[in-house]
C-alpha cells in the first residue's frame, strides 16, 4: 500500500465512503441479507409447526378419556406423551434462537459492511496523511491492518453468506426432503392435511373435530407416541440444516477469509 499512487488511494477512499453511505444498494450486501431473511422465514415456519405440535401434546396430557373427552386432572392416560412434549418444546426453543440470530444477521449485514467501508476509507486517508507527514513504519503497519480488517468486514462477511447461499441448498436438499417427508407423514396421521407440517390451522381444526371421539383421539396420540423417535429425529435433523446453513457454512467461509485478511495485514511492507 505504501508504493501505491496517491491518486489510487484517494479513489479508494472515495469509493469506500460511497459504499458506506449507500450500503443498502450494495448488491452483495442485499444478496447476503436476502439469504439470511430466507432462512429466518423458514425457521419461523418450523417454529410455528413445533409450537403447534407442542400445544396439542400438552392438551392431550390434561384430558380424561371416557365416553367423551372431558378436561380433568384425575385420570390422565396420555401422560406418557410428556417426555415427547418436553423434547419438542426444547427443540422449538432452539429453533427460536436460530430464528432470532438469523434475523439479527439480516439486520446487521448492512451496518457491518458500512463499518468496514468506513475503516477502509479511514485507512486510506491515514495513509495519505502519513505520506504527507512522514509517518514511520509503525503507523504504516497500523494503517495496513486497519485497511485489511475493514475489507474483511465490508466484503468478506457478506460474501461468506452469499457463498453459503449458492451451495447450502444443494448440500442439504436431500436431508431436508427426507426428514420433512417424515414430519409430514406423522403429523398427517393427526390432521389429514399436508399443511400441518408447515404449521397451518389444519392441526387445530382436526383436534377440535375429535372432541367427541375419545377412541380415535387415543389412536392418533398412540401413533404419535409410537413414532416419537422418528418425529423428534426429523425435527432435530431439520434444525441441524438451519444451523448448518446460517452458522456453520458461513463461518467456514468466513474463517478462510479471516486467515487471508490477517496474513495480508501482517505481511511485512516491502
Amino acid at each position: 500500500m505504501r508504493r501505491a499512487p496517491l491518486t489510487v488511494i484517494l479513489v479508494l477512499a472515495v469509493a469506500a465512503l460511497v459504499a458506506m453511505a449507500f450500503f443498502d444498494r450494495n448488491p452483495v450486501v442485499r444478496a447476503a441479507r436476502a439469504y439470511a431473511e430466507e432462512v429466518a422465514a423458514a425457521s419461523a415456519v418450523l417454529y410455528v409447526s413445533l409450537r403447534g405440535v407442542n400445544a396439542v401434546l400438552s392438551t392431550a396430557q390434561e384430558v380424561e378419556v371416557g365416553g367423551s373427552l372431558v378436561v380433568s386432572g384425575s385420570v390422565q392416560p396420555l401422560k406418557a406423551l410428556e417426555p415427547i412434549d418436553d423434547t419438542i418444546e426444547r427443540i422449538s426453543d432452539l429453533v427460536f434462537s436460530v430464528m432470532v440470530v438469523t434475523g439479527i444477521l439480516a439486520v446487521a449485514m448492512g451496518p457491518v459492511s458500512a463499518t468496514g467501508s468506513a475503516l477502509i476509507a479511514l485507512a486510506a486517508l491515514a495513509w495519505v496523511a502519513g505520506r504527507r507527514l512522514g509517518g514511520g513504519p509503525v503507523a504504516a503497519a497500523l494503517t495496513r491492518r486497519l485497511g485489511w480488517y475493514g475489507a474483511f468486514l465490508a466484503l468478506a462477511v457478506p460474501l461468506a453468506f452469499v457463498a453459503a447461499s449458492l451451495v447450502a441448498d444443494r448440500m442439504t436438499a436431500g436431508v431436508w426432503a427426507k426428514h420433512d417427508a417424515i414430519v409430514r407423514e406423522i403429523t398427517a396421521s393427526v390432521a389429514d392435511q399436508a399443511e400441518v407440517s408447515t404449521g397451518q390451522e389444519g392441526w387445530f381444526a382436526a383436534m377440535a373435530g375429535l372432541a367427541g371421539d375419545a377412541e380415535r383421539y387415543q389412536t392418533l396420540m398412540g401413533e404419535v407416541f409410537a413414532r416419537a423417535d422418528d418425529l423428534i429425529g426429523s425435527y432435530i435433523a431439520i434444525l441441524s440444516v438451519f444451523v448448518f446453513r446460517i452458522v456453520i457454512l458461513p463461518l467456514l467461509v468466513l474463517g478462510a477469509f479471516f486467515v487471508l485478511a490477517r496474513g495480508l495485514a501482517q505481511r511485512p511492507s516491502g
